[in-house]
């Protein structure tokens, strides 16, 4: 996943794109480490919220 490559260069913090998506910001943690992934729906709000395609993000 290259979350958080999309997330640093569209100058969010772990926080606020957690706040965006309504998750814990643990959450995007374990997603950006590898450790747990996003269901396909929430992939797809990543996508919106990051301005990328689904397929940049896997």
């Amino acid at each position: 996943m290259h979350i958080k490559e999309f997330r640093v260069s569209n100058n969010l913090t772990q926080k606020e794109l957690a706040d965006l998506l309504k998750v814990e910001r643990t959450t995007v943690t374990m997603w950006e480490k590898g450790s747990s992934c996003p269901s396909i729906q929430t992939l797809k709000k990543i996508a919106d919220v990051l301005n990328c395609k689904i397929e940049d993000l896997i």
